[in-house]
């Protein structure tokens, strides 16, 4: 036991000073990174039907941090700690191509525009991706957990972009937006011409139906 408690001071001795060597090397050596253009061929165009409106945009530093335990014949060989910093960009739309009730209830007009909705995948700056991996093993395990690590940040961050709290935290934004966007297009129809532009609401119809007071739900038009 005394000599496998030796050896393991060993190797994480050993695991510290290449970090530390490689760290240093990383600091030092230059880079050229080569950009190839991909041919027409390769390339591939989907049409949107309808078109998106992009409504809101929430900008977050992110971290994802994971852990590994690592074990050999039920002695605790101790563990591999990886954490990834990157900003992420997270944008939000609602579809053009459905129809929009639309209610003038005395000199209101009342629009019910579709569920806004996160744009995925979401945008990280790959450029300011940070990685850290720590423990006893991190020269031998660290890369590898890393590069797991990393291959969930789409996932994760495409749960956390639908999550209740992060669309409500953008939705007054993408209200305002929306009432732009109304005032710019359906105002100048005739029907609701000579209307004022501040006389315009806008609800989302994921909202639940007391967001509506003190309009009447009874003259929200029904799709």
């Amino acid at each position: 036991m005394r000599l496998l408690r030796l050896l393991l001071a060993l190797v994480v001795l050993g695991s510290l000073g290449v970090n530390v060597y490689l760290a240093w090397r990383a600091m030092r050596d230059e880079r050229r990174i080569e950009v190839q253009l991909q041919s027409p061929d390769r390339l591939e165009v989907i049409r949107t039907k309808g078109g998106l409106l992009q409504v809101s945009t929430i900008r977050s530093p992110e971290t994802f941090q994971a852990s590994t335990d690592h074990t050999f014949l039920g002695i605790d060989l101790g563990q591999t700690t990886t954490q990834i910093r990157v900003p992420a960009v997270i944008h939000y739309h609602i579809e053009l191509a459905r129809e929009w009730p639309v209610t003038v209830k005395g000199d209101t007009l009342i629009v019910i525009a579709p569920a806004v909705k996160p744009t995925l995948p979401v945008a990280i700056d790959t450029a300011r991706l940070e990685r850290f991996a720590a423990g006893t093993w991190s020269l031998f395990t660290g890369t590898g957990e890393l590069d797991r690590l990393q291959r969930s940040i789409t996932q994760t961050l495409a749960v956390k972009a639908a999550t209740p709290s992060y669309v409500q935290f953008q939705r007054e934004a993408a209200r305002q937006t929306v009432t732009e966007f109304v005032g710019q297009w359906l105002l100048t129809q005739e029907r609701f011409q000579g209307m004022p532009k501040h006389a315009v609401r806008v609800f989302f119809a994921d909202e639940p139906i007391t967001a509506l007071h003190p309009v009447s739900p009874a003259v929200i038009a029904a799709p």
